[in-house]
């Protein structure tokens, strides 16, 4: 193996783990602008709700930014994992290799779906503080709060399957033997 290859597979060994420490710093990330969106919302700040609820309407754009970020995280952690684990010249030992295909068969669906669920749960708590704040006297008002809530929870839904997908695809690699086997 060359020194560049070697170089190379212990530079992903250590992005693995950054990309594992940046996903969690995300996740926190999110769960604490949540709380204290909502906490903000319940304190008394001597402002009148009626004239800033519309913000609430921006936070399933920010859960789905943060989604987005984990997501781009995990999946890089899972190419990462896969191919140390399967590529014949990977520094991986045995047992890395062992656990990585473990990984790779008894995937944790519940983290990535504990996700998902939270963002729909923090868009139908903004959606029942948005209902509470209006009048509901335009249809047009209802329209665009009912479009809102459907693509909001739609796109939360799509993204979480488009991970899912990846996922998979990511686990189903499979090393091309004739270009790992090279003699140096």
């Amino acid at each position: 193996m060359e020194d560049n290859d070697q170089e190379f597979l212990r530079a992903l060994h250590e992005e693995k783990i950054r990309t594992q420490n940046e996903r969690a710093k995300l996740i926190t990330m999110k769960l604490a602008f949540i709380t204290v969106l909502f906490g903000v919302s319940s304190v008394d700040l001597q402002i009148e709700i009626a004239r800033i609820f519309w913000l609430i309407y921006f936070v399933p754009l920010v859960a789905i930014s943060y989604d987005l970020y984990i997501m781009s995280a995990d999946s890089r952690i899972k190419r990462i994992g896969v191919f140390l684990g399967r590529n014949p010249i990977s520094l991986a030992g045995a047992a890395e290799q062992e656990w990585e295909r473990f990984c790779t068969s008894y995937r944790d669906g519940l983290a990535p779906s504990a996700n998902m669920f939270f963002s729909v749960i923090v868009t139908l708590g903004a959606a029942a503080f948005i209902h509470s704040q209006q009048s509901w006297t335009e249809n047009s008002a209802r329209l665009y709060f009912a479009v809102w809530l459907v693509l909001s929870l739609a796109v939360i839904a799509a993204l979480w399957l488009r991970h899912q997908t990846l996922i998979k695809n990511i686990g189903d690699y499979k090393p091309n033997n004739d270009n790992n086997t090279r003699n140096v």
